[in-house]
């Protein structure tokens, strides 16, 4: 003979509870992987469809101050990150197709993290940094006629555990994740 359980209200009030703390745990978990900012390209320049310039912007996409450290070329160092332009290539005529990338940027110091951060630019609540480069300079030089994909990508300063303690205890927010742009696509006729 089986018994036919009913569940008490102490066992439904813990089921509640753990999965109220799910939803919590969860919705805190997806706020902290949420970036601060968002990273889109501006193209400029367009010579006979295909961008000459790339604009990696920084935009600040929260309600308070972020900062931006400074980039630098092709390896993020300490205290700055790094931006790289990528290409897929597809020719309009039969040859090899390709993929590319370079980066561009500024150079590392050798200070402490708080004194470093006050030269980091600084975005208040939906403003936007640019920084531009000539894609020959991004190691980005194709020119054949094709299909052109480009984005961009962004990787954060390497910065110790103490560092980021330092800069949580201070309250300042940086990009601190890498970030991706959206794809962008190009057509450069014969």
């Amino acid at each position: 003979m089986t018994e036919n359980r009913k569940p008490t209200f102490c066992t439904v009030v813990v089921v509640n509870l753990l999965l109220l703390s799910l939803l919590m745990f969860s919705a805190q978990s997806s706020a902290q992987n949420r970036s601060s900012v968002e990273l889109s390209l501006r193209p400029s320049e367009l010579v006979n469809g295909v961008p000459k310039t790339m604009g990696f912007v920084f935009v600040n996409t929260v309600d308070h101050e972020v900062r931006i450290p400074p980039v630098s070329p092709c390896i993020p160092g300490r205290y700055s990150g790094m931006v790289k332009l990528n290409l897929e290539f597809l020719p309009l005529r039969p040859q090899i197709a390709g993929k590319a990338g370079g980066c561009g940027g500024a150079a590392s110091h050798n200070q402490s993290i708080l004194e470093q951060v006050k030269s980091w630019k600084r975005l208040q609540p939906g403003e936007s940094l640019t920084l531009s480069y000539q894609r020959s300079e991004l190691s980005v030089s194709e020119e054949a006629a094709g299909a052109y994909e480009l984005w961009g990508q962004y990787q954060p300063p390497q910065l110790t555990a103490e560092d980021m303690t330092a800069l949580e205890h201070a309250g300042i927010d940086f990009p601190s994740q890498p970030l991706r742009s959206a794809h962008l696509h190009f057509n450069r006729p014969n």
